[in-house]
């Protein structure tokens, strides 16, 4: 009894069809892989959250206050600095209307002390140390206890430094930013006329604390608690002072 053989049939277009079809499914997966990593990069780097963590940062990195482990433990001298900020931010703020505080004769605006307390609560978490005036290169915060306001005479800041947030890392409520300091007067414009960063000035831990009431909002609000330089920076000399 002859043997029966059962006979595939092939066709010669079925090896290279095989083959794109691997070829297609590796890109595929490559495609995939790249947009996972980016998808990665991209919520691991969170430029938004940076953002934010900028925006908030600015009033405080432009005046370049020294470094400090709590805003308690801030030496005496120190105040100064922090009261600068707090003035400064009131100055600035969007909500300031030319009419919102009177004048004295001399022009100056007089800034009820509660003002100033507010500000300092709202950027530092706590009440200020105490209250001084505030002297400045060009000006002074004239503080008059008598009164219990600030005279603050219609001046403008140049800008020294603002921040570039590299680095997030969370413990419970605190938030230690690596935040570079970039120079303005360093920037400069490409051939296209876009902003180039300089490279940074000096970089800096700032731990901020995330209060409370923000935990559940989309706009999460928080205080600085304390600023350090990073160990084995050096300052880039050469930056001006405010005022």
């Amino acid at each position: 009894m002859a043997e029966t053989r059962g006979h595939r049939r092939t066709h010669k277009w079925a090896f290279p069809l095989g083959m794109i079809l691997i070829a297609l499914a590796v890109v595929g997966v490559v495609s995939l892989a790249r947009a996972a990593t980016i998808g990665i990069r991209e919520k691991l780097d969170n430029p938004a959250e940076k953002k934010q963590y900028e925006e908030f940062l600015a009033d405080i990195v432009v005046h370049d206050p020294d470094p400090f482990d709590s805003v308690q433990g801030v030496p005496d001298k120190n105040v100064p600095q922090l009261l600068d900020i707090c003035l400064w931010s009131i100055l600035q703020s969007e909500d300031n209307k030319p009419d919102q505080f009177t004048m004295d004769d001399e022009g100056r605006m007089q800034v009820p002390k509660a003002k100033v307390e507010e500000a300092f609560q709202r950027i530092f978490g706590t009440l200020p140390p105490r209250h001084t005036t505030v002297e400045g290169v060009n000006f002074d915060f004239i503080y008059d206890p008598a009164r219990e306001l600030y005279l603050v005479p219609v001046t403008a800041a140049s800008l020294i430094y603002t921040p570039r947030v590299t680095d997030i890392k969370k413990t419970g409520s605190s938030i230690d930013l690596t935040v570079d300091y970039l120079a303005a007067n360093d920037f400069k414009l490409d051939e296209r006329g876009n902003f180039i960063e300089p490279e940074a000035s000096k970089t800096m831990i700032i731990t901020l604390i995330e209060k409370d009431e923000g935990k559940n909002k989309k706009n999460k609000q928080f205080y600085v608690h304390a600023i350090h330089q990073v160990a084995g920076v050096d300052v880039v000399p050469g930056a001006a002072s405010i005022g």
